[in-house]
């Protein structure tokens, strides 16, 4: 077992024991276009009973990304997408929605492996040609889970959550669909143009927020403020932690005084905002 592995398994004991608690959260990764290739189109775009070549492994397992790349080829323009492998059934591509917008194809929004009724191309790899009649989507942002971790989550295949990613450009995320089965690990997936949006990082871990609905908080007027001031440390130097913030909620606060100075992690900030406190420096 390498240093990632563990890493990752020590990860997702982690949030396992945070989701027990309440605590739902989940690492995010966005993913680029890319195609996944059925035997028969990589026999025609390659050679007859060719195989993938792995170049690094996904955080879904079995499933990683392959040296081998090809172009879509429409009448409006191409792109140049990476294989993922292993070989599927049926050819699929995914793309973003100013990518099919650019290239004048429907952006048809789909769960992986519904197709049905969806743009083509032509496949292009060097001098050999390969028609794509249909395969062409817009990924639907979902998380995968195994159905232990969802047991302890709470959630089943085909649920709908929100997800919040924090930071400078925080965003909530709807109807990210829950794709529940055996051999699926933690994880959720956005666009890339979903993740630049929120300035996600890969690896990001992010709050779930379950039944898919997390509507803004109701406004707290001034005088209506309950207010708690904290003394963090010596000359201002402390620090507010996320438990703090969410200890002072649960005393029924609303605003939050802290010494000039004073240290504000970024869980804190997003606590702070998703339960309407005000934080104050003076």
């Amino acid at each position: 077992m390498n240093t990632e592995m563990l890493r990752d398994m020590v990860l997702r004991l982690v949030l396992t024991e945070l989701a027990a608690k309440g605590d739902f959260r989940v690492p995010v990764n966005s993913s680029n276009r890319h195609i996944h290739l059925s035997q028969d189109h990589v026999d025609q775009l390659f050679s007859p009973n060719y195989q993938l070549t792995p170049m690094r492994a996904l955080a879904q397992p079995g499933q990683y990304a392959c040296h081998e790349q090809v172009v879509m080829e429409t009448p409006s323009g191409t792109l140049q997408l990476r294989v993922v492998g292993p070989v599927r059934s049926k050819t699929q591509i995914e793309i973003s929605h100013s990518e099919a917008i650019r290239l004048k194809i429907p952006p048809v929004l789909r769960l992986s492996g519904d197709i049905n009724n969806t743009p083509g191309c032509w496949l292009v790899n060097g001098n050999k040609r390969a028609q794509l009649h249909e395969g062409i989507i817009v990924a639907q942002r979902h998380m995968h889970i195994s159905p232990e971790e969802a047991q302890v989550y709470g959630l089943k295949d085909g649920d709908k959550v929100c997800l919040y990613v924090g930071g400078p450009r925080k965003l909530t995320f709807h109807d990210v669909v829950v794709r529940c089965a055996q051999g699926h690990v933690l994880e959720a997936h956005l666009d890339r143009e979903e993740a630049n949006a929120a300035g996600l990082t890969d690896g990001q871990i992010c709050r779930i927020i379950t039944g898919n609905e997390f509507s803004q908080p109701k406004p707290v007027y001034q005088a209506d403020r309950k207010e708690a001031r904290l003394h963090l440390g010596a000359k201002g130097k402390g620090l507010l932690t996320e438990q703090e913030v969410l200890a002072q909620v649960h005393s029924g606060k609303t605003r939050i005084v802290c010494p000039k100075g004073t240290i504000i992690s970024p869980l804190a900030k997003d606590a702070a905002w998703e339960n309407n406190v005000e934080l104050v420096l003076e």
